[in-house]
């Protein structure tokens, strides 16, 4: 009998050992701009036309007047520092982010520019109430106080972007391949202390669904 018993215990702990570990629960990210319009979308056609290169992001403004802009989840800061094209940057790798237009889990990084000040380093772990800095209208191209951020599924060469032609100090040329919309990936989160919010601005340079993200509390 107790040769039984143990025979049991061994099985039970071998098929513990063999199913797959799913410590890490998928997060969903919420837009980085709490009450936002959002001024120029994704590839946007528009854009392209006035500017001469393709929008691989979101440009965001506040309809509150503040210019705070938030992490989207729990992640960290793999790089900060004044970019001589996109001006003062962040760039935040989240692991084990929804898509919810794909229904898959990706590590994902977020490249945040044109930002007045900054309010992490690198190193720097931060969650949805973590403050990242305020945006502003640092850098090159910038033509007003805005947020432009870049969502990329690739996480080593993260500070690697399809907007720059060629390299500047901090942020690198990169290819399109792996940049996700916004629209794919955040959730508004409605509820407190975040109440968030976002519009387009209706002018043609946002598709008319854009803001349709959807809710969570």
């Amino acid at each position: 009998m107790r040769k039984n018993v143990f025979s049991v215990a061994t099985l039970v702990f071998l098929l513990v050992l063999s199913v797959p570990s799913f410590a890490s629960a998928a997060q969903k990210l919420i837009q980085p701009v709490n009450n936002a319009y959002i001024t120029a979308g994704y590839l946007n056609a528009k854009y392209e036309q006035r500017f001469g290169f393709k929008h691989y992001g979101w440009d965001l403004t506040s309809s509150s007047g503040s210019r705070a802009v938030w992490a989207s989840g729990s992640g960290t800061v793999l790089a900060t520092g004044y970019d001589n094209v996109l001006g003062n940057t962040v760039i935040v790798k989240y692991p084990d982010a929804y898509i919810h237009s794909t229904g898959k889990t990706r590590d994902l990084v977020f490249r945040y520019n044109h930002l007045d000040s900054i309010a992490v380093s690198k190193g720097t772990r931060v969650t949805k109430d973590s403050r990242l800095g305020n945006y502003g209208n640092t850098g090159k191209y910038s033509t007003g106080a805005h947020l432009h951020f870049e969502i990329d599924t690739d996480t080593v060469y993260y500070q690697y972007s399809p907007t720059l032609a060629s390299s500047s100090n901090i942020i690198k040329a990169g290819t399109a391949g792996t940049v996700l919309s916004p629209r794919s990936v955040l959730y508004t989160k409605v509820s407190d202390p975040d109440n968030q919010s976002i519009w387009i601005v209706d002018d043609g340079y946002q598709s008319s669904s854009e803001d349709d993200l959807p809710f969570i509390n």
